[in-house]
This record gives structure tokens, C-alpha cells and sequence, in this order.
């Protein structure tokens, strides 16, 4: 017979009825951003006039954003906003690597083509694990070897070593090779830090944009919950004062999150825009299909 759960902790269907005012509100907001945006992506895709893999870059990271979001809403008509906040950690990320590469005209294909050399290079890393002609290291050899399990072998590459070519051959190409060589000085370095020095760290790029308060209090509150390093959101005292243990699925983050998944999103939507199609209005669809919810979630406008 199937195991029911300890209802004290885990109350599924109370869970979402106690939040249903919320998700009422939530849920769908999230969905119309989503689904503004997969279309808004299409039409972005098409507008692109850049040299080859030069838009790359912005387009996926905006892909990445839509999905977290999606991901978010899922959640959260489930009444599980605490566990959202790890792809709210992702959004911002994406958001503000979106933000970055396009905030100067004149450095737009360096940084765009920067991030998908740092993607390239930690592809070829993954693909070394599982090759034996280029072992990355004695050590992580006679791991992968001594503790293989069957999710490391899913994760293996059949024929490693075209991988590797082929990626090798992408890195060789001339468009590519500019951000390559800067890439092969300081290997050690993010992808973004290889054309500022100064941008040692994410914190560093926010303080850049000018969102370093995002990361300080939001941004780090999420790497918690995504290290496992979180205690205070499980505690709780009965009216005795006894200590104990909040329930899951406990909707009192619920419009926070919410309300950051949408702004992401929005920012997201709009700097994409803004890059791509210059002279599309969106403020139509903002005043008749998202305000309102919005200023709901919010208490606020954007």
C-alpha cells in the first residue's frame, strides 16, 4: 500500500487551498509573461541581423529566463515558493549576463562571443572527464573509474574525442579567435572578467550594473536554500513556545517570489526588445495584461 505522507508536515491539497487567493493571481501572471515571451523570442530571432553566433549568446540566455520563469510558475500553482527561489537564483543570473552584454553597442560582440567561448570551454571540460586520450587529471581519472555510478554513465559521451574536435574547431574559427586567445591568457577567469579585469566576481558585475543591493540581499538568501545551508525557514514555535518544525509547501514566501519572477522576466523581455526590435511598444500588453496582477502581487508598478 502506497505511503501517505505525515500531514503535520506535508499537506498537499491544504497546502495549495490555503494559498489558493494567491496562486489565483499568481499563476496566471506568470503564465502570460511566459507565453508573451516565447512569442516575443520568435520575433527577436527572426530581427537578428548579426554575423554568425553573435547574437547567440543574448537569445539563449533570454531562453533561459522563459524557462526558469515557466519552471517558477509550476511551482507556485503548487504552492512551492521556497524551492522556486533556486530558479529565481538562475533568472537573476541569466538576466543580469543578458543585461551586461548589451549594455555598450561598442563591446556588444566581444561580450557576447565571450560568453559563449566560456560555455564552449566548459563543455570541452566535461567532455575531457570521459576521454582517455586527454585525461584531465590523474586524480578525477581514478574517481570517475573507482565510483561510477549509472547517472555519471548517462552522462557520458559516446564518442568523446569528435566532441572534442569539433568544439577544438569552433574555438579556431577567425571570429572566434580574438576572445579564444584572451580566454587562453586567463583560464581561470569568468567569461565576463576576461574583457574587465575588474569583474573578478558576480557580485563585482552586479556592483557594475548597478544591482549589487539585488545581490547582497536577494541573490545570497537564494544561494542558501540552493546549498542546502538554510535553517531558519524549517523552524518554528508552537503557541506553547515549544520548538518544532514549519510544514512544507508553506505559501508565506509566495508573493515575494512571485513578484521577482515577473520583474526578471519583464527586464528580460525588455532589454531583448529593446536589442532586437527597437520600435515595438509592449506598453498595450503590459496596461491590459499584466498591470493588474501585477500591482496586485507587487502593492507597487513597474
Amino acid at each position: 500500500m502506497p505511503t501517505k505522507p505525515l500531514e503535520k508536515l506535508l499537506y498537499r491539497e491544504l497546502s495549495k487551498v490555503s494559498a489558493k487567493e494567491l496562486i489565483d493571481i499568481a499563476s496566471p501572471l506568470l503564465q502570460e509573461l511566459v507565453n508573451f515571451s516565447t512569442n516575443a523570442f520568435a520575433r527577436c530571432a527572426s530581427s537578428s541581423k548579426g554575423k554568425a553566433d553573435e547574437d547567440l549568446a543574448v537569445l539563449i540566455l533570454y531562453l533561459h529566463v522563459i524557462e526558469m520563469t515557466d519552471a517558477i510558475e509550476v511551482l507556485i500553482s503548487q504552492s512551492c515558493p521556497a524551492p522556486a527561489q533556486t530558479l529565481l537564483r538562475s533568472s537573476f543570473e541569466a538576466t543580469i549576463y543578458i543585461e551586461y552584454i548589451l549594455e555598450k553597442e561598442s563591446e556588444y560582440i566581444a561580450r557576447s562571443l565571450a560568453w559563449l567561448v566560456g560555455y564552449v570551454h566548459s563543455r570541452l571540460e566535461a567532455y575531457r572527464l570521459f576521454s582517455p586520450s586527454a585525461p584531465p587529471d590523474r586524480s578525477v581519472r581514478k574517481a570517475l573509474e573507482e565510483h561510477k555510478s549509472e547517472a555519471i554513465q548517462a552522462l557520458e559521451v559516446k564518442d568523446p574525442a569528435r566532441a572534442i574536435e569539433n568544439l577544438e574547431n569552433f574555438l579556431a574559427q577567425p571570429h572566434i579567435q580574438l576572445v579564444e586567445k584572451l580566454f587562453q591568457e586567463h583560464r581561470r577567469w569568468k567569461w565576463y572578467q576576461i574583457l574587465d579585469s575588474s569583474l573578478s566576481s558576480l557580485r563585482a558585475l552586479t556592483r557594475y550594473l548597478k544591482r549589487e543591493a539585488e545581490y547582497l540581499i536577494l541573490y545570497k538568501q537564494w544561494s542558501s536554500i540552493s546549498h542546502a545551508h538554510d535553517l531558519s525557514r524549517f523552524l518554528a514555535r508552537s503557541s506553547d513556545g515549544d520548538p518544532g518544525f514549519k510544514a512544507l509547501r508553506d505559501p508565506g514566501t509566495m508573493r515575494l517570489v512571485t513578484s521577482h519572477a515577473a520583474s526578471f522576466m519583464l527586464r528580460a523581455t525588455r532589454l531583448v526588445l529593446g536589442k532586437f526590435r527597437p520600435g515595438e511598444d509592449i506598453s498595450q500588453w503590459y496596461a491590459t495584461e499584466v498591470r493588474e496582477r501585477y500591482m496586485l502581487i507587487t502593492g507597487g508598478c513597474t
